[in-house]
């Protein structure tokens, strides 16, 4: 096994190298993934808003003489508008926690931090949008005396806005106590 005996020493067998990742480092595309994931939820606000406006409950107004006043004066029009912006971001929230955890990959810790910022900025523009199309009556509007108005469509509870986050993470928390691998695959 030596040179001078004509015999050349074996090559060892080829073995993939074993790299220790540290598991606060960010496997290679798992920032990309997650920032594509919370884009795409925040840019979900949009429609969400537009169909909060829809969909949502306002108080109505009767136009007077002496300004507007309510039709009903204790109407539930208020809370109802947050409940509805309420589960449309919870569902909103369970389906993006499920899509992230069954597509995106890798996955890793910023991946519930892209949930986390793209659902609470997906509530932030629904609520723009909507407050923005639901602006309430015109100057032309409240010039009829007798007509009926609907009142801008706002949000009076901002506790809503958490909602989404907490049910996006809390999907995707469910799905990492179940994943068969420690390093959720």
């Amino acid at each position: 096994m030596t040179p001078e005996s004509g015999l050349s020493r074996p090559e060892p067998a080829a073995v993939a190298p074993v790299t220790w990742r540290d598991p606060l480092r960010p496997a290679p595309g798992e920032l990309a993934n997650s920032t594509r994931l919370a884009t795409w939820l925040c840019l979900l606000g949009i429609p969400v808003g537009v169909l909060w406006w829809l969909v949502a409950p306002r108080r109505a107004y009767r136009v007077s003489a002496e300004g507007a006043f309510a039709v009903v004066a204790e109407s539930e029009a208020a809370v109802g508008s947050d409940g509805w912006l309420l589960l449309m971001l919870t569902v909103v929230g369970i389906l993006g926690g499920a899509f992230a955890w069954w597509r995106v990959r890798p996955r890793g810790p910023y991946v519930p931090v892209g949930l986390a910022v793209g659902m609470f900025g997906c509530g932030l523009l629904a609520w723009f949008v909507g407050s923005l199309l639901g602006s309430g009556p015109s100057a032309a509007d409240l010039a009829e005396v007798g007509a009926v108005v609907l009142g801008p469509l706002g949000l009076g509870a901002g506790g809503v806005l958490i909602m989404g986050p907490f049910v996006a993470v809390a999907g995707y928390a469910i799905g990492v106590c179940f994943a068969r691998r420690d390093d959720l695959g």
